[in-house]
């Protein structure tokens, strides 16, 4: 009987954005999530993603995998912003799904904390394995980005909330061994905590995809994030005169959120408009083709986990710049790519002023940043990392 439950389970994806039925426009835990649900998927197992509701369809499928949307006296579509999360989508969506039937399922695998909360609640309630998955942390960068009483009440949250998790959970998953190593520090059990890195899919993100349209005979630099404030496009921008004084570069931003207007001014101020182009949410599925229309891209995050956009970036074998930060240095190292101090402005210049110098240089280092994902970071590998991660917490249902 434990056997076969072993061979094909039935699991919840719990998280608070899931994809549309056209798939997943912006947001790297959102394509993560649908990736690892297909290729779980793929090994045999019943996947669903529980989000919460926004306007579109409540309950369909993308490939194999079930999407159910919850919702809770109109919450969910009242907070639904698909390129921020907002903090009252995050406290009211675990009641939504205890409103909900989600019955079932083997294994409860919350994304980040409230999901995560809901994930334990909803396995002890139905009997299930509980998992849970912290994509990275602010935790070192909050007073950048907020003012000093929030920040501290948030490094106090993260504190507090990620070893509890831990304890609470069969399993916690990381995709950044960084964090992973601290909240051990601060108290999780050392034997439920895992890291397991972000994917990517070798069918869609390969050196031959056909690039899109580019900007003349001008070098094209790429970047494609959330425009938030921790993912650092201002430093971005900033460098952009010290790259343009040397060479004829074109910075393209793909992504949309609450800093787009704030960025576009700075392009304005600093009259960079002939020299940055914004592009706008690009779907997912039509990423590559951009990523591959670049010659260099540049990830100027205060703090990421393991990017999901570096790994599909070197995929794809283009060279990077990105700031050394969280689990950047964990997929990217000096033999794969350029990695700079980060809210430097300077240096971030520097660092893609370099590659522009040195076309030898910028195809060794994406030739070796292919090499480096190529195999060990498909998600059909990832998938079953996370199998084997589920095994494990179904075999700790008794303790």
């Amino acid at each position: 009987m434990e056997g076969a439950r072993l061979n094909s389970l039935k699991i919840a994806h719990i998280y608070e954005l899931g994809p549309q039925p056209e798939g997943v426009l912006l947001g790297g835990i959102e394509v993560a999530l649908l990736e690892l649900s297909k290729s779980l998927a793929k090994l045999g197992h019943e996947v669903t993603i529980v989000s919460g509701a926004s306007s579109r369809a409540t309950e369909f499928r993308i490939d194999d995998v079930s999407v159910k949307n919850v919702e809770l006296g109109g919450s969910m579509k009242r907070t639904w912003d698909p390129a921020n999360l907002r903090f009252a989508r995050q406290v009211a969506f675990p009641f939504a799904t205890f409103a909900a039937d989600l019955s079932g399922f083997d294994i409860y695998h919350g994304h980040f904390y409230t999901s995560g909360v809901a994930a334990n609640v909803l396995a002890r309630k139905y009997g299930g394995a509980a998992v849970n998955t912290l994509h990275g942390s602010y935790y070192d960068i909050w007073r950048y980005i907020e003012p000093p009483m929030i920040a501290s009440l948030y490094r106090l949250t993260e504190r507090t909330l990620a070893p509890a998790l831990a304890r609470m959970s069969k399993i916690q998953i990381h995709t950044g061994a960084y964090f992973a190593r601290r909240v051990i520090e601060w108290g999780a059990p050392a034997d439920k905590v895992v890291t397991i890195h972000n994917g990517f899919d070798p069918r869609a993100f390969h050196p031959d995809v056909v690039p899109a349209g580019s900007h003349s005979n001008q070098t094209v630099l790429f970047t494609a994030r959330r425009l938030v404030e921790k993912n650092g496009i201002d430093y971005l921008i900033l460098a952009m005169p010290d790259i343009i004084a040397q060479h004829d570069a074109h910075l393209v931003i793909a992504g949309d959120g609450p800093e787009k207007h704030r960025l576009e001014r700075l392009v304005g101020q600093h009259d960079l408009q002939d020299a940055i182009s914004f592009i706008g949410a690009v779907p997912h599925t039509k990423l590559p083709h951009y990523i591959s229309a670049s010659d260099i891209v540049v990830i100027p995050s205060l703090m990421e986990a393991s990017s999901l956009f570096l790994i599909e970036s070197m995929a794809c074998k283009r060279p990077v710049v990105a700031t050394n930060v969280g689990g950047i240095p964990e997929i990217l190292n000096d033999r794969c790519g350029v990695l700079v101090r980060p809210r430097d402005v300077l240096a971030l210049s520097q660092g893609v002023n370099r590659l522009l110098a040195d076309q030898k240089l910028r195809d060794d280092l994406a030739t070796e940043a292919y090499a480096a994902v190529r195999e060990a970071l498909t998600w059909d590998n990832i998938a079953r990392r996370t199998e084997k991660a589920y095994t494990k917490a179904l075999s700790q249902m008794g303790s």
